[in-house]
């Protein structure tokens, strides 16, 4: 899969797990910090600190796949 597809995809996968963690750390899910990585991050920074961490990466990784879906950071044809 090459060209606009492959941005749409990758953009979309992006910005569906960007929306799970931001709803994770704004509803507080505790099946998500169940997970074993999550888990380990929570006993080192607790519950705020992965809930703050998890929405900020969650908001980062939503830009970024809106941006690789609107096609702002494909490679300009050559």
């Amino acid at each position: 899969m090459t060209g606009p597809a492959a941005d749409w995809f990758i953009g979309s996968v992006a910005i569906v797990l960007g929306g799970v963690a931001l709803l994770s750390s704004l509803f507080n899910w505790e099946p998500v910090y169940q997970l074993r990585k999550p888990h380990w991050l929570e006993q080192r920074l607790g519950r705020s600190g992965v809930r703050l961490l998890f929405a900020v990466g969650g908001a980062a990784l939503t830009v970024l796949g809106v941006a690789i879906a609107a096609g702002w950071l494909s490679s300009p044809p050559t």
